[in-house]
């Protein structure tokens, strides 16, 4: 009996020390908040956005200029003339789709991992088609340590070309390509992919982009080194949560615990979490003092591919009041 009693109270001790090292949920009325709008973009492509006679704002976006610096406010504008077919560059017709979404994002840090939670109200049916029956939604934050060309200026627009898949200048003919399975290139095309990762894109004749002007693997597995690329999440409603990044091509593996979601009554909550000193190939190690960019996607509706609603691009820093994202430690 006194053997039993001692097996008893070692196994009792053991589950409180191990209770003692699991994250506690944040408290998220700790959180500041931040509100923005996601605007539908039609197909505004990195391309498109840096040609002049078709974007004013190119040569402000080459001098620095930030999207949400130019459009912030004007954003849910921006979006229903989109959708409503006024801008017949970027959506021929009108669509059955809102012009944008207004989140809340809020974000906090416990000295090992980062959160980040969004909510905003769920897009009712619009009775356009489902594009994917298996996600009612899906979220993706991107991150930028300072090292990808404009995305400290639209955050994931650095990532979308005129050549991805269902994009305007897509390359039929990319399935057949040598590298076609080693870049994830399926029956409809190239996924996301960085200019740091290209010999060259253009924007001058038809087809824009570059998907095909690949650098060297040497090359590549340099900059990834270096932390030239986006380190994504993603969030997916009827499916495990994916956990990447997009450099070359937009890579990702189902990763448990990194993000989780809900829709409550009429509104959605999806948070991620990140560990800040992450030592997994595709991870920015989030640092006191750094200030870093960062972008969000939401497929909403049954949405998929270009037809998503995104952020103009962001700051995220710790216990920085500066940032647009400040992550305030408890």
């Amino acid at each position: 009996m006194k053997k039993m009693m001692t097996i008893i109270s070692t196994l009792v001790l053991a589950t409180i020390a191990t209770m003692g090292t699991l994250q506690a949920a944040p408290d998220w009325s700790k959180a500041p908040a931040k509100k923005m709008t996601l605007l539908y973009p039609g197909t505004a492509s990195l391309e498109w956005t840096l040609k002049g006679v078709d974007h004013s704002g190119a040569k402000a976006m080459k001098g620095g200029e930030t999207c949400a610096g130019c459009h912030d406010k004007e954003a849910a504008d921006v979006g229903k003339k989109i959708v409503s077919g006024g801008k017949p560059d970027l959506e021929k017709t009108a669509i059955k789709v809102p012009g944008s979404i207004p989140i809340t994002v809020q974000a906090t840090h416990d000295g090992a991992n980062l959160y980040l939670r969004l909510q905003w109200k769920d897009t009712k049916s619009t009775g356009a088609p489902k594009m994917d029956e298996k996600n009612q939604v899906k979220v993706a934050m991107m991150i930028d340590a300072g090292k990808v060309d404009y995305a400290d200026v639209g955050g994931c627009w650095a990532s979308c070309h005129h050549d991805l898949r269902t994009m305007p200048d897509v390359d039929k003919n990319a399935p057949n390509h040598a590298k076609a399975k080693a870049l994830d290139i399926r029956k409809n095309g190239p996924t996301k992919y960085l200019k740091e990762s290209r010999t060259s894109i253009t924007n001058k004749e038809h087809p824009w982009g570059g998907w095909d002007k690949l650098k060297s693997g040497a090359e590549i597995d340099k900059e990834l080194k270096e932390g030239e690329f986006l380190d994504i999440v993603q969030y997916r409603s009827g499916a495990a949560p994916r956990d990447g990044y997009v450099l070359d091509a937009r890579r990702m593996k189902e990763v448990e615990g990194v993000a989780e979601g809900k829709l409550e009554g009429d509104t959605w909550t999806v948070s991620f979490t990140r560990k800040l000193a992450s030592a997994e190939i595709g991870d920015h190690k989030i640092e006191p003092g750094k200030t870093y960019h960062i972008g969000f996607a939401i497929h909403d509706a049954y949405s998929n591919e270009r037809h998503h609603h995104v952020s103009l691009g962001h700051s995220l820093a710790l216990d920085n009041a500066k940032a647009d994202i400040n992550a305030v430690k408890q």
